[in-house]
């Protein structure tokens, strides 16, 4: 729920800032989509969540 949390503040301004458009086919786009948010979709919260953990934990034993 934290991670969620800070996630959706952190995206809130680049939804403001919107997309440059760039022309480009619809296979290279779509590549490029699945790269950058696919993979950053599975790996991110993974890192995040853990770093969220860690600091819970130091803060509790401190």
């Amino acid at each position: 729920m934290i991670f969620n949390a800070l996630i959706i503040v952190a995206l809130i301004p680049l939804a403001l800032r919107g997309e440059r458009y760039a022309p480009a086919s619809a296979a290279a786009l779509l590549r490029r989509n699945l790269t950058l948010y696919g993979l950053g979709g599975l790996i991110a919260p993974f890192i995040g969540i853990k770093l969220i953990d860690l600091s819970v934990t130091a803060l509790a034993l401190a």
